[in-house]
């Protein structure tokens, strides 16, 4: 194990790591850092470090679950090409047909939820 000093928001910190993963580590600590400052930056000079580190924490939460539901689509759109191309369709009629499924389902999903607002009132 090896200890590691970085910096957010002008704090510093001592962190463990495995040997061999200290730059890994600051470049994470760097990116949670930069994002800290922008979010403090934007809210105003009163924001607590707490605070900062919540926002920055919420933001990354919301980019990684994006993310993933982005490598589902992909993942699924993939698993249709093999027999799509064995059915003699050119791959590029599949992501085209894929990826308007997809943008139908969003669409749905955002007729729903705009339903369920006129419902509620």
């Amino acid at each position: 194990m090896t200890i590691v000093n970085i910096k957010i928001n002008g704090r510093e910190y001592h962190l463990a790591c495995d040997d061999g993963q200290e730059e890994h580590l600051r470049l994470l600590a760097d990116d949670v850092d930069e994002r800290v400052r922008d979010l403090t930056a934007r809210m105003g000079s009163n924001t607590g470090e707490v605070m900062g580190l919540l926002l920055a924490a919420i933001t990354m939460a919301d980019e990684i679950i994006e993310n993933k539901r982005e490598i589902e689509k992909l993942s699924a759109a993939a698993r249709y090409i093999p027999a799509a191309v064995e059915a003699g369709t050119t791959t590029e009629t599949v992501y085209t047909e894929d990826a308007m499924a997809v943008t139908l389902d969003e669409i749905a999903e955002r007729i729903e939820r705009i339903a369920e607002r006129i419902e509620i009132r």
